[in-house]
C-alpha cells in the first residue's frame, strides 16, 4: 500500500510539471500573437495614414496652385500670386512650429489609441488631472 501513494504522488508531480510547461506554452503563445496582432494593427494604420496624407497632399498642391492663379489673376501677376501663397505656406509652417508640443501631443494621442485604447484613455486622464 505504501508503493501506491508515492507512485501516484510521483504521477501528480509529473502532471503538474506537463500542466506548468503547457500553461507557459500556452501564455507564451498568446503574447506573441498579441504583438503581432499590435503590430500588423500598427502596420495597417500606418500604411492607411500614408495613402491619406499623399491624398491630402495632392488635394492641397493643386488647390494652392489654384489659389495661387487666381491671386495671380486678382494682382495681375502670376508669380505675385505664388508669392503670395507661399507666405500663406510660411505662416502655417510658423504656426506648426509654434504649436508642435500641441500638434505632436495630437499624433501621441493616436498612436496610443491604436497601440491600446486603455492607455490612450489613462493618456486623456492624466492631461485632464495635471
Amino acid at each position: 500500500m505504501i508503493m501506491e501513494p508515492t507512485a501516484t504522488f510521483r504521477t501528480l508531480i509529473a502532471d503538474f510539471k506537463t500542466n506548468i510547461k503547457e500553461l507557459v506554452d500556452t501564455k507564451l503563445e498568446l503574447l506573441r500573437l498579441e504583438i503581432f496582432e499590435k503590430v500588423s494593427g500598427i502596420g495597417s494604420f500606418l500604411i492607411y495614414g500614408l495613402i491619406i496624407l499623399n491624398l491630402i497632399f495632392f488635394g492641397f498642391l493643386f488647390a494652392f496652385i489654384a489659389l495661387s492663379l487666381l491671386i495671380g489673376g486678382w494682382v495681375n501677376s502670376v508669380a505675385g500670386g505664388f508669392a503670395i501663397v507661399t507666405l500663406i505656406y510660411l505662416v502655417l509652417l510658423i504656426f506648426l512650429i509654434v504649436f508642435r508640443k500641441s500638434v505632436l501631443n495630437g499624433f501621441k494621442n493616436i498612436f496610443l489609441k491604436e497601440l491600446d485604447p486603455d492607455l490612450a484613455d489613462e493618456a486623456k486622464w492624466e492631461e485632464r488631472h495635471t
